[in-house]
């Protein structure tokens, strides 16, 4: 009688093996995230030296050394030549062999071309160890994943420049729509409040000077609320304090580094498609909270809000909303830390909108 016949199980040191591959791997992609340079290219070098058992690799960015794992002058050296030659007959399918003098000895390398949307962008040069024979397989397979994470890597620098542009063009649109409204708030108390005009004069100087900046580098969560408070205080002036605002900040998240104008056009969204179209006074809140490793920042409303199937349409891309600012935040945010840091938004018709913003230490 023959029982239950079960999947043979993989012994334990073969688990630990191909767990260990995969950390590698995923470091690897972790690495050109950030895109093809020296750093990721070390990352690569070291991974396939373990992944494929080698005694040294060599990565190139066209025909220039970029890194190398394992000691080996010479193989540098061929690699730095060969790689011109590989690139220019763009043998792209398949990794070929060539011969290399590594310390007074000829050897027998392996080169694949990395390439991003079909396009060479570099090379993988693997000298196997003493004994060892050329795993053209495997590499071939190791290249393939390099080079689809390099061209992950580029179409996420393609996303963060669309979403720079597009904040840009987002200021460009509504700053004089928001200028003129201040404007006409601060003149309206000239002669009822001087001293009030000129302090919101000041402050509106100081939010200007900041918000059309062109840098796109990393900023503090403290130097965002500066920017936050500035706008909320031009706000208040121009609907008389109609608006209770909160601010509970954790002093952890103070230091925090967020992309520059993350949390300004929230606050913005927040006033203009929320609080302006509802009628009497509105709340708003802008907490942050110190979670682990991380810090959270919601910024909620009690607004009109909108639809939330259509909001996650526009999100995917798939439809337009004219809720950009925060479309852009969330590309912005993406781009710096990853998928997992877009925003989290909850809404719906009448109920308000609250936005999360997730943020590593």
């Amino acid at each position: 009688m023959i029982g239950r016949i079960l999947p043979k199980r993989h012994s334990t040191g073969e688990r630990g093996d191909n767990l260990e591959i995969l950390q590698i791997i995923s470091r690897v992609a972790r690495s050109i995230r950030q895109g093809f340079d020296q750093q990721s290219a070390n990352e690569i070098a070291s991974a396939a030296k373990e992944v494929l058992d080698a005694q040294a690799v060599v990565v190139t960015e066209q025909d220039r050394v970029l890194a190398t794992a394992g000691n080996y002058p010479g193989l540098a050296a061929s690699a730095h030549i060969q790689a011109a030659a590989v690139l220019d007959r763009r043998r792209t399918k398949r990794p070929t062999l060539y011969q290399a003098s590594v310390e007074g000895q000829q050897v027998e390398v392996a080169v694949a071309v990395l390439t991003t949307d079909g396009v060479p962008r570099g090379t993988l040069h693997v000298m196997p160890k003493a004994g060892s024979e050329s795993r053209i397989d495997e590499l071939k397979e190791f290249a393939i994943i390099v080079s689809s994470q390099l061209e992950l890597a580029e179409i996420e620098q393609a996303k963060a420049y669309a979403a720079e542009a597009e904040l840009r063009s987002l200021r460009a649109q509504i700053s004089p729509h928001f200028v003129h409204n201040a404007l006409t708030a601060i003149a309206g108390l000239i002669r009822t409040d001087p001293d009030r005009a000129r302090s919101l004069i000041a402050t509106m100087a100081a939010f200007l000077r900041s918000s059309f900046r062109t840098q796109t580098e990393l900023t503090s969560v403290a130097a965002e609320l500066q920017l936050v408070e500035q706008y909320i205080e031009l706000e208040q002036a121009r609907f008389e304090n109609r608006y209770e605002v909160r601010l509970s900040i954790c002093p952890e998240g103070l230091p925090v580094q967020v992309p520059y104008l993350t949390l300004q056009p929230l606050v913005e969204n927040a006033f203009r498609h929320g609080l302006e179209k509802r009628p009497g006074r509105g709340k708003i809140s802008i907490i942050a909270e110190n979670i682990g490793p991380e810090i959270l920042i919601h910024v909620e409303d009690d607004g009109v809000g909108t639809d939330p199937d259509q909001l996650q349409k526009a999100l995917a891309g798939t439809s337009s909303t004219p809720h950009v600012g925060i479309l852009a935040v969330d590309t912005r945010l993406r781009s710096q830390f990853g998928p997992e840091y877009g925003l989290t938004i909850s809404t719906n018709r009448d109920a308000g909108t609250k936005v999360t913003i997730r943020l590593p230490k």
